[in-house]
């Protein structure tokens, strides 16, 4: 559900590429040696300790840093993530065709176990839609004023726009203590600048969300599971694809391909008048994010 038209994001952001595709050395945005370098969850994803400046919130500045390098585990015949890798670096020197990405986006599911799996061990992105899910569904039933005041954050009504972009990141994704929360706050940031940019909010002034729907709320939530299923896929296979296998351009160009690609995936037919009545904080809010995430990656993996 949801009738804007679909954004691209920031314009003004460092994109999300592996070190590959750079010219950095993994050793070069590994974490400190405080950290475990070899240890890689059962699901592929990596078990270090959480992304250091992995958004801007804080400082209300656009720039992102790196994710960390993601450590390979030992390749095998029947390695299921090495076909991810294998299908992903083929998506890469194909273009990103839709059809590679297909490809790529089944393996990678099977990598982490299955959709439902996959959608389990996203606790991070399933915190943060569900404040999302809260915060965008106060501003179009009570107002963007009452909204960020239910938030805790009474303070921030005047201030300039991006100081109160980068409380509101503050306040729906904290920084956690693991890679998946870190993965989750970017892309939480990414889902709250996407609405401050379709709203025009820099020019128009904060009182322009006043304006959400519930077609809009349904549609921010969407955006946030797709911001967090793109985001925890590239970071999951950013040092499984080929080193050198395409160049920066063609990285840059995949990069977008696939977050096209997850972006018009994942579109859930939510119903925006439920979304906006729904009890986010409570059992009944939990079991509606871990539902939509179910779906999205049953979506992701050709199995729904």
């Amino acid at each position: 559900m949801g009738t804007s038209a679909s954004n691209s994001g920031p314009k003004d952001k460092t994109p999300l590429l592996p070190s590959w595709a750079q010219g950095v050395s993994p050793a070069a945005t590994a974490t400190p040696a405080a950290q475990p370098s070899d240890a890689t969850n059962a699901d592929g994803s990596s078990s270090q300790g959480p992304l250091a400046n992995s958004d801007s919130a804080q400082s209300g500045q656009g720039q992102d840093s790196d994710l960390p390098a993601v450590n390979t585990p030992a390749a095998t015949k029947d390695n299921p993530w090495q076909l991810a890798r294998r299908a992903m670096t083929s998506a890469t020197k194909g273009g990103g065709q839709s059809y590679q990405l297909q490809t790529a986006g089944r393996r990678y599911v099977s990598a982490k176990g299955g959709a439902r799996k996959a959608a389990a061990t996203a606790s991070g992105g399933r915190a943060t839609t569900a404040r999302i899910g809260s915060f965008v569904s106060n501003v179009a039933s009570i107002g963007f004023a009452e909204a960020t005041r239910a938030l805790g954050l009474e303070g921030i009504v005047g201030q300039k726009v991006d100081a109160v972009l980068a409380a509101i990141i503050n306040a729906i994704a904290p920084t956690g203590t693991s890679n998946d929360d870190a993965i989750a706050r970017r892309a939480a940031s990414e889902t709250i600048r996407e609405l401050f940019e379709k709203y025009e909010v820099q020019q128009a002034g904060l009182d322009a969300l006043d304006a959400m729907t519930e077609a809009d709320v349904a549609d921010s939530i969407e955006r946030s599971v797709a911001n967090y299923v793109y985001q925890r896929w590239l970071f999951d296979l950013s040092q499984r694809i080929e080193q050198n296998a395409v160049s920066e351009t063609d990285a840059v160009k995949l990069e977008r391909d696939v977050k096209d690609f997850v972006t018009g995936l994942v579109k859930l037919k939510l119903d925006g008048k439920e979304a906006v009545h729904l009890d986010w904080k409570g059992m009944q809010g939990q079991k509606f994010v871990q539902e939509i995430y179910d779906a999205a990656y049953k979506l992701l993996g050709g199995t729904s």
